[in-house]
Order: structure tokens, then C-alpha cells, then sequence
């Protein structure tokens, strides 16, 4: 199956709390075991466990492609090195980054796949020339919809991505350009406009809320390629 409802903690927001790559994902230490085997079953990828400054708000605080992931500068020692630990444990070579900035969110300010990242308008022109380094991708700073929060109003996969429904026809068309996916507007968890916050995607599956409905979840199939 390659599309599943979750709650973490009776929470349907599963994207503050994790992301995933092609490679990897990286969610929040302390889910049950049965929770972990349905990211591991629909993402198709390892899971790893982690805490960042002591938070589990991971998915808010890190952000990724298969090449990187970039942490707020400020993560304990420890922390990175379980990361580092877990991705060479599971034989990938995957770059993990701590970047000092004002800006500590990097998943809410974030939109990155394999091709190109879309950060927030508040970062600044050095910064967006360090992700570029750091993601090897095309990096473009910019706002959806009007929200600089670009990692919690959008998801992006190597396969399609979802927007809030406020996005114009041409930010859909600049996304598509930029990330070289098509994109849709829709919601999630009953109508939730901040869809990068409802779900953990990538390539393979996508884990959605539990609150998110049957229409809610054709439109994140067709957006993410998972139909036809």
C-alpha cells in the first residue's frame, strides 16, 4: 500500500514530527514499534529515530533530500552523532549539516527534493548559496501562496508535489519549473491548507494523517504520482 493514515500520539500533524527522503526517513524518537512498521512498509525506506535540541518536533526542525539534511546549528552533540550513527549503520552516505542561523525552522521554511529546494523569501542570499552547496541542488527563495513557511504549505517528492489551495496557477507552473514535478493544490486532516505539516512522502508512499479524508487522499495520490 502506498498510502496510510497515522497519528503520532493522537496527532494527525505526522509532518512536524518526521520527513522522508528516497533514502531515508527521520521521525521523532519514542513512536510504538507497530507505528514504525507502517513508515517502514509504505516509505519503503529506514527509519531513523530521532531528537533535536531535545525536541521531537524533527520535521519542523530538519529538513532533507537524499543528499543532506540540514539541523539547526544549536543540536546537541550526541544527537548528531546517533544520526550520523544510524545513516552509516544502513550503509548511506548522506551529508547531515548543522547550519547556524536566526532561522532555526528549517522544515517550515524548507520545500527540497532531489532536484531543487524553494526557501523561505527571510533567508538570506549567503544562506541560500550554503544550501545549494549542502543540498546540491538548484535553490530559488521565495514565498507559496503568500507564506514564507514554503516547508509546511507544500510537499515535494522526486514524483509530484501538494500546495496549499491559495497557491496561483503560476506558482504551480514556478514550482513545477523548479522542482521538475507537476504540482496540485489540496488539503489534508479535514481541510488543512498546511499540508507539508499533515504528511510524511516520498517517492515510494506517503503516511497522512488519520483525520485526512477519502477525497482529501485521491488528490494527494494524484499529486504525488500514485495513480495511473
Amino acid at each position: 500500500m502506498h498510502i496510510e493514515r497515522l497519528d503520532f500520539e493522537n496527532s494527525p500533524y505526522l509532518g512536524v514530527f518526521g520527513l522522508a527522503t528516497d533514502k531515508f526517513a527521520l521521525v521523532r524518537e519514542g513512536l510504538q514499534e507497530k507505528k514504525l512498521n507502517v513508515l517502514r512498509e509504505v516509505l519503503k525506506v529506514p527509519v531513523i529515530e530521532a531528537s533535536i535540541m531535545k525536541s521531537r518536533i524533527v520535521g519542523i526542525l530538519a529538513a532533507a533530500n537524499s543528499n543532506a539534511i540540514v539541523v539547526p546549528y544549536y543540536i546537541w552533540d550526541s544527537e548528531l552523532q546517533k544520526i550520523k550513527s544510524a545513516l552509516e549503520e544502513n550503509g548511506l552516505d548522506v551529508r547531515v549539516e548543522p547550519v547556524l542561523s536566526k532561522l532555526t525552522a528549517f522544515g517550515n521554511l524548507i520545500l527540497v527534493n532531489d532536484k531543487a529546494a524553494l526557501i523561505s523569501a527571510k533567508f538570506t542570499r549567503e544562506e541560500a548559496k550554503q544550501f545549494e552547496d549542502i543540498f546540491d541542488v538548484e535553490v530559488e527563495r521565495g514565498m507559496i501562496a503568500n507564506y514564507h513557511a514554503v516547508g509546511s504549505v507544500g510537499v515535494v517528492t522526486n514524483k509530484g508535489g501538494l500546495v496549499h489551495p491559495e497557491a496561483t496557477d503560476e506558482e504551480l507552473e514556478w514550482l513545477g519549473n523548479l522542482f521538475k514535478v507537476d504540482f496540485y493544490v489540496g488539503t489534508a486532516n479535514m481541510g488543512v491548507p498546511f499540508v507539508g505539516s499533515c504528511m510524511i512522502a516520498n517517492s515510494f508512499g506517503v503516511v497522512v494523517g488519520h483525520l485526512t479524508t477519502g477525497p482529501e487522499i485521491v488528490k494527494i495520490e494524484e499529486a504525488l504520482g500514485f495513480l495511473g
